[in-house]
Protein backbone atom coordinates (compact mmCIF):
# COMPACT_ATOMS: atom_id res chain seq x y z
CA UNK A 1 0.00 0.00 0.00
CA UNK A 2 1.06 3.63 -1.13
CA UNK A 3 1.74 6.60 2.01
CA UNK A 4 -0.69 6.83 3.94
CA UNK A 5 -0.44 10.25 3.89
CA UNK A 6 -2.86 9.73 0.68
CA UNK A 7 -5.83 9.76 2.43
CA UNK A 8 -5.04 13.17 3.42
CA UNK A 9 -4.15 14.98 0.51
CA UNK A 10 -6.24 15.61 -2.54
CA UNK A 11 -4.24 17.05 -4.40
CA UNK A 12 -1.46 14.64 -3.78
CA UNK A 13 -3.27 11.47 -4.70
CA UNK A 14 -4.84 13.44 -7.50
CA UNK A 15 -0.98 13.97 -8.84
CA UNK A 16 -0.30 10.49 -7.85
CA UNK A 17 -3.02 9.49 -9.75
CA UNK A 18 -2.23 11.09 -13.55
CA UNK A 19 1.67 9.50 -13.03
CA UNK A 20 0.49 6.25 -12.97
CA UNK A 21 -2.13 7.11 -15.79
CA UNK A 22 0.57 8.60 -17.82
CA UNK A 23 2.53 5.37 -17.37
CA UNK A 24 -0.47 2.76 -17.73
CA UNK A 25 -3.12 4.88 -19.90
CA UNK A 26 -5.97 3.62 -17.83
CA UNK A 27 -6.11 2.79 -14.46
CA UNK A 28 -9.38 0.89 -12.60
CA UNK A 29 -11.10 2.42 -9.88
CA UNK A 30 -10.65 -0.74 -7.58
CA UNK A 31 -6.78 -0.84 -8.05
CA UNK A 32 -6.55 2.85 -7.43
CA UNK A 33 -8.51 2.71 -3.96
CA UNK A 34 -6.14 -0.48 -2.87
CA UNK A 35 -2.92 1.70 -3.59
CA UNK A 36 -4.12 4.80 -2.37
CA UNK A 37 -5.84 3.10 0.70
CA UNK A 38 -8.62 4.53 0.11
CA UNK A 39 -12.12 4.35 -0.49
CA UNK A 40 -13.81 3.79 -3.72
CA UNK A 41 -15.88 6.79 -3.68
CA UNK A 42 -12.82 8.86 -2.49
CA UNK A 43 -11.33 7.73 -5.87
CA UNK A 44 -14.58 8.47 -7.48
CA UNK A 45 -14.42 12.09 -6.16
CA UNK A 46 -10.75 12.00 -7.30
CA UNK A 47 -11.51 11.07 -10.80
CA UNK A 48 -14.03 13.27 -11.70
CA UNK A 49 -12.24 16.44 -9.88
CA UNK A 50 -9.44 15.68 -13.23
CA UNK A 51 -12.22 15.16 -15.48
CA UNK A 52 -13.30 18.14 -14.58
CA UNK A 53 -9.78 19.85 -15.53
CA UNK A 54 -10.12 17.79 -18.32
CA UNK A 55 -6.67 15.79 -17.44
CA UNK A 56 -8.97 12.47 -17.26
CA UNK A 57 -11.86 10.75 -19.10
CA UNK A 58 -13.80 8.39 -16.84
CA UNK A 59 -14.60 4.93 -18.59
CA UNK A 60 -16.26 2.16 -17.15
CA UNK A 61 -15.09 0.94 -14.10
CA UNK A 62 -12.02 3.16 -13.87
CA UNK A 63 -10.04 6.29 -16.00
CA UNK A 64 -7.63 6.92 -19.41
CA UNK A 65 -6.10 9.76 -20.16
CA UNK A 66 -7.87 12.29 -22.78
CA UNK A 67 -6.26 12.35 -25.97
CA UNK A 68 -4.79 15.76 -25.17
CA UNK A 69 -2.66 14.20 -22.27
CA UNK A 70 -1.41 10.88 -24.89
CA UNK A 71 1.54 13.11 -25.53
CA UNK A 72 2.82 11.59 -22.74
CA UNK A 73 5.06 8.21 -23.53
CA UNK A 74 3.22 5.03 -22.14
CA UNK A 75 7.29 3.41 -22.31
CA UNK A 76 9.75 5.06 -20.86
CA UNK A 77 13.21 5.96 -23.19
CA UNK A 78 15.66 2.76 -23.88
CA UNK A 79 17.40 4.53 -26.18
CA UNK A 80 16.22 2.73 -28.87
CA UNK A 81 13.15 5.23 -29.89
CA UNK A 82 14.77 6.02 -33.36
CA UNK A 83 15.15 2.82 -34.46
CA UNK A 84 11.40 1.52 -32.90
CA UNK A 85 9.72 4.56 -35.47
CA UNK A 86 11.81 3.27 -38.30
CA UNK A 87 10.87 0.13 -37.72
CA UNK A 88 7.45 0.82 -36.97
CA UNK A 89 6.81 3.19 -40.07
CA UNK A 90 7.73 0.66 -42.61
CA UNK A 91 5.83 -2.03 -40.87
CA UNK A 92 2.71 0.38 -40.99
CA UNK A 93 3.23 0.99 -44.28
CA UNK A 94 2.02 -2.83 -45.67
CA UNK A 95 -1.44 -1.93 -43.54
CA UNK A 96 -4.26 -0.65 -46.26
CA UNK A 97 -6.66 1.24 -44.87
CA UNK A 98 -9.19 -1.01 -44.76
CA UNK A 99 -7.43 -3.87 -42.69
CA UNK A 100 -8.14 -6.09 -40.14
CA UNK A 101 -4.39 -6.15 -38.08
CA UNK A 102 -3.53 -7.59 -34.81
CA UNK A 103 -1.12 -5.56 -32.45
CA UNK A 104 0.85 -6.72 -29.94
CA UNK A 105 1.96 -4.83 -26.76
CA UNK A 106 4.50 -3.77 -26.13
CA UNK A 107 6.93 -0.24 -27.08
CA UNK A 108 7.33 -1.65 -30.36
CA UNK A 109 4.09 -2.46 -30.88
CA UNK A 110 2.98 1.12 -29.85
CA UNK A 111 5.21 2.92 -32.29
CA UNK A 112 3.36 0.82 -34.70
CA UNK A 113 -0.11 1.78 -33.61
CA UNK A 114 1.44 5.36 -33.59
CA UNK A 115 2.43 4.90 -37.41
CA UNK A 116 -0.65 4.08 -38.68
CA UNK A 117 -1.66 6.71 -41.06
CA UNK A 118 -4.41 8.90 -40.66
CA UNK A 119 -6.26 7.18 -43.80
CA UNK A 120 -6.75 3.96 -41.63
CA UNK A 121 -10.23 3.17 -41.47
CA UNK A 122 -10.11 -0.48 -41.10
CA UNK A 123 -10.53 -2.79 -37.75
CA UNK A 124 -7.13 -2.79 -34.62
CA UNK A 125 -7.50 -6.40 -32.20
CA UNK A 126 -5.21 -5.69 -29.27
CA UNK A 127 -4.35 -6.51 -25.67
CA UNK A 128 -2.61 -3.67 -25.06
CA UNK A 129 -4.03 -0.73 -23.06
CA UNK A 130 -1.40 2.04 -24.01
CA UNK A 131 -2.81 1.13 -27.86
CA UNK A 132 -6.09 0.92 -26.71
CA UNK A 133 -5.92 4.35 -25.42
CA UNK A 134 -3.89 5.90 -28.47
CA UNK A 135 -6.72 3.91 -30.81
CA UNK A 136 -9.19 5.63 -28.64
CA UNK A 137 -7.75 8.90 -28.93
CA UNK A 138 -7.51 9.25 -32.65
CA UNK A 139 -11.06 9.82 -33.49
CA UNK A 140 -10.56 8.71 -37.39
CA UNK A 141 -13.48 6.11 -38.10
CA UNK A 142 -11.57 3.24 -37.07
CA UNK A 143 -12.58 0.38 -35.14
CA UNK A 144 -10.83 -0.80 -32.18
CA UNK A 145 -11.56 -4.71 -30.92
CA UNK A 146 -10.45 -4.85 -26.78
CA UNK A 147 -9.04 -8.26 -25.60
CA UNK A 148 -9.86 -7.60 -21.48
CA UNK A 149 -8.97 -10.04 -19.05
CA UNK A 150 -6.12 -9.33 -16.21
CA UNK A 151 -3.79 -6.78 -16.72
CA UNK A 152 0.45 -7.08 -16.52
CA UNK A 153 1.48 -4.62 -15.55
CA UNK A 154 5.09 -4.29 -16.94
CA UNK A 155 3.96 -4.44 -20.16
CA UNK A 156 0.67 -2.93 -19.94
CA UNK A 157 -1.26 -5.41 -21.61
CA UNK A 158 -4.20 -8.11 -20.67
CA UNK A 159 -3.84 -11.71 -20.42
CA UNK A 160 -5.53 -14.77 -19.16
CA UNK A 161 -8.39 -17.08 -20.28
CA UNK A 162 -10.52 -14.35 -21.25
CA UNK A 163 -8.72 -12.33 -23.43
CA UNK A 164 -7.61 -15.83 -24.97
CA UNK A 165 -11.55 -16.22 -25.28
CA UNK A 166 -12.03 -13.48 -26.85
CA UNK A 167 -10.14 -14.15 -29.75
CA UNK A 168 -12.36 -17.43 -30.74
CA UNK A 169 -14.70 -15.70 -33.21
CA UNK A 170 -12.01 -13.00 -34.44
CA UNK A 171 -9.74 -12.83 -37.26
CA UNK A 172 -7.30 -10.68 -38.83
CA UNK A 173 -5.30 -10.03 -41.97
CA UNK A 174 -2.15 -9.50 -40.24
CA UNK A 175 -0.61 -9.47 -36.19
CA UNK A 176 2.28 -7.31 -35.43
CA UNK A 177 4.12 -9.23 -32.74
CA UNK A 178 6.61 -7.75 -30.91
CA UNK A 179 8.12 -10.21 -28.30
CA UNK A 180 10.06 -9.54 -25.69
CA UNK A 181 13.20 -11.31 -26.75
CA UNK A 182 14.48 -13.69 -30.45
CA UNK A 183 17.19 -15.97 -30.85
CA UNK A 184 17.42 -18.85 -33.28
CA UNK A 185 14.98 -21.46 -31.66
CA UNK A 186 11.94 -18.81 -31.68
CA UNK A 187 10.41 -15.49 -30.40
CA UNK A 188 9.83 -15.16 -26.56
CA UNK A 189 8.02 -13.25 -24.19
CA UNK A 190 8.64 -13.21 -20.43
CA UNK A 191 5.41 -14.20 -19.07
CA UNK A 192 3.41 -17.63 -19.64
CA UNK A 193 0.46 -15.93 -19.51
CA UNK A 194 1.40 -13.22 -22.66
CA UNK A 195 2.97 -16.28 -24.53
CA UNK A 196 -0.19 -17.56 -24.77
CA UNK A 197 -2.12 -14.76 -25.88
CA UNK A 198 0.43 -14.04 -28.39
CA UNK A 199 0.33 -17.54 -29.86
CA UNK A 200 -4.00 -17.05 -30.21
CA UNK A 201 -3.21 -13.71 -32.03
CA UNK A 202 -0.93 -15.19 -34.61
CA UNK A 203 -3.48 -18.27 -34.86
CA UNK A 204 -6.21 -15.56 -36.20
CA UNK A 205 -4.10 -13.87 -38.39
CA UNK A 206 -3.17 -14.40 -42.13
CA UNK A 207 0.38 -13.64 -41.47
CA UNK A 208 2.66 -12.97 -38.60
CA UNK A 209 5.31 -9.84 -39.06
CA UNK A 210 7.54 -9.63 -36.07
CA UNK A 211 8.94 -6.14 -35.50
CA UNK A 212 12.02 -5.61 -33.45
CA UNK A 213 14.97 -3.56 -32.91
CA UNK A 214 18.37 -4.79 -32.06
CA UNK A 215 18.03 -4.78 -28.03
CA UNK A 216 15.37 -7.93 -28.42
CA UNK A 217 18.11 -10.38 -30.21
CA UNK A 218 20.67 -9.72 -27.21
CA UNK A 219 17.98 -10.23 -24.27
CA UNK A 220 16.36 -13.23 -22.69
CA UNK A 221 12.88 -14.15 -21.35
CA UNK A 222 11.70 -18.01 -21.13
CA UNK A 223 8.26 -18.06 -22.61
CA UNK A 224 8.44 -18.87 -25.87
CA UNK A 225 5.75 -17.76 -28.70
CA UNK A 226 6.76 -19.53 -31.86
CA UNK A 227 9.48 -20.83 -34.17
CA UNK A 228 10.77 -18.58 -36.30
CA UNK A 229 9.81 -20.84 -39.18
CA UNK A 230 6.31 -19.60 -37.78
CA UNK A 231 6.73 -15.89 -39.03
CA UNK A 232 5.87 -14.43 -42.44
CA UNK A 233 7.99 -11.70 -41.98
CA UNK A 234 10.59 -9.73 -40.08
CA UNK A 235 10.90 -6.26 -39.38
CA UNK A 236 14.29 -4.45 -38.06
CA UNK A 237 16.20 -1.78 -37.91
CA UNK A 238 19.59 -3.67 -37.85
CA UNK A 239 20.49 -7.12 -39.36
CA UNK A 240 20.13 -9.78 -36.95
CA UNK A 241 22.64 -12.22 -35.59
CA UNK A 242 24.14 -15.11 -37.94
CA UNK A 243 22.42 -17.42 -36.15
CA UNK A 244 19.05 -16.27 -36.32
CA UNK A 245 19.39 -14.91 -39.88
CA UNK A 246 20.70 -18.53 -40.97
CA UNK A 247 17.00 -19.87 -39.57
CA UNK A 248 15.16 -16.63 -41.23
CA UNK A 249 16.77 -17.47 -44.61
CA UNK A 250 16.11 -21.61 -44.02
CA UNK A 251 12.86 -21.00 -43.34
CA UNK A 252 12.57 -19.26 -45.36
CA UNK A 253 11.14 -15.79 -43.96
CA UNK A 254 11.94 -12.47 -45.51
CA UNK A 255 14.04 -9.97 -43.78
CA UNK A 256 13.80 -6.12 -44.03
CA UNK A 257 16.42 -4.23 -42.45
CA UNK A 258 15.60 -0.14 -42.25
CA UNK A 259 17.89 2.27 -41.56
CA UNK A 260 20.79 -0.21 -42.24
CA UNK A 261 22.99 -0.13 -44.86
Amino acid sequence: MSDPGFRHEGAERRSWILSKLRSLGFLSVADLARELGVSPMTVRRDLHTLESTGQVRMVHGGAALTPGELHTPAFPDDGHAAGRRRVAERAAGSVGDRDTIAVDAGPTAYALARALPPSFRGSLITHSMPVLTLMDGRGRGSRTVSLGGELLGNRHAFVGPHTEAALDRLRARTFFLSPSAVDARGAYAHSPAEASVQRKLAAIADEVVLVATADVFAASAPARITELAGLDRVVTDQHPPAAVAAVLRAAPVPIEVVGCA
